[in-house]
């Protein structure tokens, strides 16, 4: 029996600390901005109407305490480690005023947003990112990890190298990358876009702004255009071994007997926007919506 006890008072800081639950607050300005870092775990933002950033959520073993503090203008909130804070992994949700930019920073935490009209920036290493409809911009990187962005703002960048990324309901300027996921782009109508991956398929099915501009590179990865019936377009289609399917325009014919490169350059309604596309062995595919 004293055995058991012992033991039972040797494990208990360990799981006082595991369980160690913070809830705090403190005003903030309506537009104000606020950083989070949170090493590992979980971060959900969400926005509201309360002049005032509110933390609450459970901090892991290692965690030594939370740190809100700051002035109206700009708050800090940190999850304070002890040794390697990689190793620490706390679940936070953090409500900030509805039009604050958010900065989140994190090694292997999973991130969410919502209903946050100002600048979202997020950034993780082993984690995924959803961003939710309202920023007036995001910005979201991830390494081993999904983003996806639900967003009417006017300007998204969004990357991972091992992951999906997902655009929906965006307009104005997009620049999206993957090295080994897909990419996905739907909704709006945008003015300039850039679209890279390594090996993922892109998908791109919105439109373009009468004078916009669309870029798009693959090494391996097929390509598919879909666009609306009445899109006004110069195209410019290139690939060193794949396949164009053509179904806006007319076919691809290769450049010579001695090559397998494609080349394609045709106009659609008159023309007006810029659309490029170059694949290395990735296929290419343009289409009506």
């Amino acid at each position: 029996m004293r055995t058991v006890i012992a033991v039972l008072l040797a494990a208990a800081p360990a799981v006082a600390v595991a369980q160690d639950r913070v809830s705090q607050t403190r005003p903030a300005a309506p537009d104000g901005v606020v950083q989070i870092d949170n090493p590992a775990g979980s971060i959900r933002v969400i926005g509201w109407d309360r002049a005032e950033v509110a933390v609450s959520g459970t901090l892991g073993p290692g965690a030594s305490g939370l740190d809100l503090r700051g002035d109206r203008r700009h708050t800090w909130v940190e999850v304070e480690t002890e040794g390697n804070p990689h190793g620490v992994s706390s679940d936070l949700e953090v409500r900030v005023p509805a039009g604050s930019d958010v900065a989140i920073e994190s090694f292997g935490a999973s991130i969410s947003v919502s209903d946050v009209k100002g600048m979202v920036t997020a950034e993780t290493v082993n984690g995924d990112i959803r961003v939710g409809e309202a920023p007036r911009e995001v910005q979201a990187e991830s390494v081993n990890g999904g983003v996806s962005v639900s967003s009417r703002g006017g300007r998204v960048q969004a990357e991972s190298v091992n992951g999906p990324v997902t655009v929906r309901g965006a307009s104005g300027e997009i620049n999206a990358s993957t090295v080994n996921g897909p990419l996905t782009i739907t909704g709006g109508t945008f003015e300039r876009g850039r679209l890279e991956t390594v090996n993922g398929r892109v998908l791109f099915e919105a439109g373009l702004a009468a004078r916009g501009s669309l870029e798009v590179e693959s090494v391996s990865g097929e390509v598919e255009l879909a666009l609306p019936e009445n899109t006004s377009a110069d195209f410019s289609v290139t690939t060193f071994s794949g396949d164009i399917r053509n179904e806006l325009g007319p076919p691809a014919p290769a450049t010579s007997r001695h090559t397998t490169e494609r080349e394609l350059t045709f106009s659609t309604g008159g023309g007006g926007a810029k659309v490029t596309v170059e694949t290395l062995s990735g296929s290419i595919v343009l289409r009506r919506r």
